[in-house]
């Protein structure tokens, strides 16, 4: 039972550390837009629309 118990222990530790690496490599910057049926569309840095989308989104949060 203890083997289990370490086994299961380790599959997990091992799980968040991955997690916690790939997590702090991906881009910390994302636009999305939502529209009224639902759908949504999130841009990733250097995907194209993003630079145009996110300056429009920054523009209306400053005023």
């Amino acid at each position: 039972m203890k083997k289990l118990f370490r086994l299961v222990f380790l599959i997990g530790l091992t799980v968040w550390a991955w997690r916690f690496v790939v997590a702090r490599q991906g881009p910390r910057e994302r636009a999305g837009a939502s529209y009224a049926d639902g759908s949504s569309i999130v841009l990733e840095p250097g995907s194209p629309g993003f630079a145009r989308l996110a300056d429009t989104a920054r523009s209306a949060l400053d005023g």
